[in-house]
């Protein structure tokens, strides 16, 4: 290699204590012995001494990237932007170190996987495609698994709590008089929507906010349990009344109401899609082989790198 590297025992230690407590964090009891870890680092080392040698290096630039697209996938699992003192909070929280030391973790991670695919591209190109005897067979195990929760698809009249200067009870008070309106049929529900719906992102589509599904727990926390239940009991085609959600009132319609479906090999995943459940399967088998394709080639890169490395191992476990 290019260099002389030494792993200390504390350094061992540390790094035992620390795969332990992410373990922990993620809800998984797991360990992991000194030397099955001192084996994980040399492993890392060669690698990334390896790259260094034959050239591959990851800029700043590229970094800065990849940080905008670990901020910006954060930002769409909670619906909406994030100061970068709050993402740093988001990292600290999930990973327990700072944004620095997460730029170090990013920036290896990615030049590891530089280094892969340049040295051993042809290892991990070389998988094979499922077939359809793997798919048929895989679809006979997991067939209970394929199966459409009861959904509905929905439009609304909305307004948050505060509209426009108007207080809550103010708000609350405006949409009772357009449900009264809707109620004895003085507007219909397509004339009002645009009129006063405050959700400019569907107020163009006839209210239309798409599906729910009954057990979708992410957007139950997110509109309220009372809301959520209250939706599925409606009649279809027939705007409700007013209903509160957490963040704000709607008059809602139903538009499409299915029940649960146990799906066929050639049904559609969902009633927006146009993926089968075959394809979803050949996809499913096809990312498993490309992904044992992948950890094959690093298995590879490392064996050539450690048989051309001198690594000495002093440390014994248990002394």
């Amino acid at each position: 290699m290019i260099r002389n590297k030494i792993i200390t025992v504390n350094e061992l230690k540390e790094r035992v204590a620390a795969y332990e407590a992410e373990a922990l964090a993620s809800g998984v009891t797991a360990s992991i012995s000194p030397s099955e870890m001192l084996e994980v680092l040399i492993n890392d080392e060669v690698v990334l001494q390896g790259a260094e040698r034959d050239g591959y290096f990851v800029t700043d630039t590229q970094v800065d990237q990849l940080i905008k697209q670990q901020k910006t996938y954060v930002e769409s699992q909670v619906g909406r932007e994030i100061t970068q003192e709050q993402f740093e909070s988001v990292v600290r929280s999930n990973y327990g170190y700072g944004l620095s030391e997460f730029r170090e973790k990013l920036k290896e991670t990615a030049l590891v996987d530089l280094y892969v695919r340049g040295k051993m591209g042809s290892v991990i190109e070389n998988y094979a495609a499922p077939t359809d005897s793997e798919i048929n067979e895989f679809f006979r195990k997991n067939r209970s698994s394929f199966m459409n929760p009861e959904l509905v698809r929905l439009s609304h009249i909305f307004m948050p709590f505060e509209s426009e200067g108007m207080s809550k009870a103010e708000t609350k008070q405006e949409m009772e008089k357009l449900a009264r309106w809707l109620r004895y049929n003085t507007y219909t529900f397509e004339e009002l929507v645009p009129r006063y719906s405050k959700d400019n992102d569907s107020k163009n589509r006839g209210g239309d906010i798409g599906w729910l599904a009954y057990d979708d727990a992410q957007m139950r926390s997110a509109l309220g349990a009372s809301f959520f239940d209250e939706v599925f009991t409606l009649a279809l085609g027939k705007p409700s009344g007013v209903l509160e959600s957490t963040s704000g009132y709607h008059i809602v319609k139903l538009t499409i109401h299915t029940e649960p479906k146990l799906l066929g090999i050639d049904d559609f995943i969902n009633p927006e899609s146009t993926m089968t459940v075959r394809q979803y399967i050949r996809q499913t088998l096809e990312s498993r082989n490309q992904q044992n394709a992948y950890l094959t080639a690093i298995d590879r890169l490392v064996e050539q790198l450690r048989n051309s490395a001198k690594i000495e191992i002093l440390y014994k476990e248990g002394l």
